[in-house]
Protein backbone atom coordinates (compact mmCIF):
# COMPACT_ATOMS: atom_id res chain seq x y z
CA UNK A 1 0.00 0.00 0.00
CA UNK A 2 1.40 3.49 -0.38
CA UNK A 3 1.74 5.89 1.83
CA UNK A 4 -1.24 8.42 0.23
CA UNK A 5 -3.21 5.63 0.35
CA UNK A 6 -2.35 4.72 3.74
CA UNK A 7 -3.21 7.85 4.71
CA UNK A 8 -6.54 8.60 2.59
CA UNK A 9 -7.81 5.26 4.81
CA UNK A 10 -6.45 6.87 8.06
CA UNK A 11 -8.63 9.97 7.28
CA UNK A 12 -11.46 7.89 5.96
CA UNK A 13 -11.67 5.46 9.51
CA UNK A 14 -11.13 9.04 11.49
CA UNK A 15 -14.18 10.49 10.03
CA UNK A 16 -16.18 7.08 9.87
CA UNK A 17 -15.53 6.94 13.60
CA UNK A 18 -16.48 10.51 14.52
CA UNK A 19 -19.94 9.79 12.71
CA UNK A 20 -20.53 6.65 14.58
CA UNK A 21 -19.33 8.20 17.79
CA UNK A 22 -21.62 11.26 17.00
CA UNK A 23 -24.63 8.67 15.72
CA UNK A 24 -24.04 6.86 19.17
CA UNK A 25 -24.07 10.11 21.29
CA UNK A 26 -27.44 11.54 20.02
CA UNK A 27 -29.37 8.15 19.69
CA UNK A 28 -31.33 8.64 22.41
CA UNK A 29 -32.13 12.28 22.06
CA UNK A 30 -33.43 11.03 18.15
CA UNK A 31 -35.76 7.78 19.76
CA UNK A 32 -37.22 10.16 21.96
CA UNK A 33 -37.97 12.76 19.76
CA UNK A 34 -39.24 10.74 17.40
CA UNK A 35 -41.38 9.02 19.94
CA UNK A 36 -42.78 12.16 21.73
CA UNK A 37 -44.87 12.33 18.18
CA UNK A 38 -46.76 9.27 18.64
CA UNK A 39 -46.43 5.58 19.18
CA UNK A 40 -44.21 3.66 16.92
CA UNK A 41 -42.19 0.20 16.58
CA UNK A 42 -38.60 -0.25 16.38
CA UNK A 43 -38.36 -0.49 12.76
CA UNK A 44 -40.93 2.46 12.06
CA UNK A 45 -38.90 4.87 14.51
CA UNK A 46 -35.85 3.89 12.15
CA UNK A 47 -37.46 4.65 8.85
CA UNK A 48 -38.63 8.00 10.45
CA UNK A 49 -35.29 9.16 11.02
CA UNK A 50 -34.03 7.72 7.98
CA UNK A 51 -36.72 9.86 5.38
CA UNK A 52 -35.98 13.13 7.68
CA UNK A 53 -32.42 12.46 7.09
CA UNK A 54 -32.85 11.96 3.37
CA UNK A 55 -31.74 8.90 3.54
CA UNK A 56 -28.19 9.92 5.63
CA UNK A 57 -28.78 8.86 9.14
CA UNK A 58 -29.71 5.08 9.74
CA UNK A 59 -30.24 4.45 13.38
CA UNK A 60 -27.42 2.20 14.62
CA UNK A 61 -28.37 0.06 17.71
CA UNK A 62 -31.89 0.73 17.72
CA UNK A 63 -32.95 -2.45 19.58
CA UNK A 64 -30.69 -1.84 21.97
CA UNK A 65 -31.35 1.74 22.58
CA UNK A 66 -34.86 1.05 22.86
CA UNK A 67 -33.80 -1.38 25.91
CA UNK A 68 -31.29 0.58 27.90
CA UNK A 69 -34.39 3.44 27.73
CA UNK A 70 -37.04 1.15 29.02
CA UNK A 71 -34.71 -0.26 31.97
CA UNK A 72 -34.44 3.92 32.45
CA UNK A 73 -38.50 4.26 32.80
CA UNK A 74 -38.38 6.35 29.54
CA UNK A 75 -40.12 4.18 27.03
CA UNK A 76 -42.13 1.22 27.90
CA UNK A 77 -44.15 -1.20 25.29
CA UNK A 78 -47.69 -0.04 24.67
CA UNK A 79 -48.97 -2.11 22.36
CA UNK A 80 -48.10 -5.91 19.94
CA UNK A 81 -49.62 -6.62 17.24
CA UNK A 82 -49.14 -9.11 14.55
CA UNK A 83 -48.49 -7.79 10.77
CA UNK A 84 -49.94 -9.23 8.05
CA UNK A 85 -46.47 -11.26 7.26
CA UNK A 86 -47.06 -12.85 10.72
CA UNK A 87 -44.45 -10.49 12.90
CA UNK A 88 -45.01 -9.31 16.15
CA UNK A 89 -44.38 -5.70 16.07
CA UNK A 90 -44.00 -4.30 19.50
CA UNK A 91 -44.61 -0.43 19.91
CA UNK A 92 -43.33 1.83 22.17
CA UNK A 93 -44.06 5.37 23.77
CA UNK A 94 -42.29 7.63 25.85
CA UNK A 95 -43.35 7.94 29.45
CA UNK A 96 -43.91 10.93 31.19
CA UNK A 97 -40.63 10.75 32.84
CA UNK A 98 -39.27 10.18 29.19
CA UNK A 99 -40.75 13.51 27.85
CA UNK A 100 -38.45 15.23 30.74
CA UNK A 101 -35.74 13.44 30.12
CA UNK A 102 -36.20 14.64 26.29
CA UNK A 103 -36.27 18.43 27.05
CA UNK A 104 -33.43 18.24 29.24
CA UNK A 105 -31.35 16.42 26.12
CA UNK A 106 -33.03 18.78 23.87
CA UNK A 107 -31.48 21.74 25.90
CA UNK A 108 -28.15 20.25 26.14
CA UNK A 109 -27.34 19.47 22.66
CA UNK A 110 -28.79 22.99 22.07
CA UNK A 111 -26.02 24.23 24.66
CA UNK A 112 -23.37 21.88 23.24
CA UNK A 113 -24.36 22.45 19.69
CA UNK A 114 -23.87 26.54 20.69
CA UNK A 115 -20.48 26.18 22.25
CA UNK A 116 -18.98 23.50 19.19
CA UNK A 117 -19.85 26.57 16.67
CA UNK A 118 -18.39 29.09 18.97
CA UNK A 119 -15.08 26.88 19.11
CA UNK A 120 -15.07 25.68 15.52
CA UNK A 121 -15.95 28.78 13.39
CA UNK A 122 -15.28 31.07 16.09
CA UNK A 123 -18.73 32.71 16.07
CA UNK A 124 -21.48 32.54 18.77
CA UNK A 125 -24.90 32.03 18.17
CA UNK A 126 -27.53 34.81 18.84
CA UNK A 127 -29.44 34.88 22.07
CA UNK A 128 -32.55 34.99 20.27
CA UNK A 129 -31.46 32.03 18.21
CA UNK A 130 -30.66 30.04 21.28
CA UNK A 131 -33.75 31.53 22.90
CA UNK A 132 -35.77 29.89 19.67
CA UNK A 133 -33.77 26.86 20.72
CA UNK A 134 -34.90 26.41 24.06
CA UNK A 135 -37.88 27.07 23.31
CA UNK A 136 -38.60 24.71 20.69
CA UNK A 137 -39.32 27.33 17.83
CA UNK A 138 -42.38 28.01 20.13
CA UNK A 139 -41.70 31.66 21.33
CA UNK A 140 -43.61 34.42 19.35
CA UNK A 141 -40.92 37.20 20.11
CA UNK A 142 -38.01 35.01 18.51
CA UNK A 143 -39.31 34.54 14.58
Amino acid sequence: MKKEDFKNNQKRDVSENFEAQFKKATLTLMVLTILSEREMYAYEIGQVALQRSNGRYKMPLLYTTINKLQEQGFVIESNKVISEDNRVRIYYRITDDGLIHLERLKLLYAELDQVIWSVVYNKDLSESVMAALYDGGNNEQNR
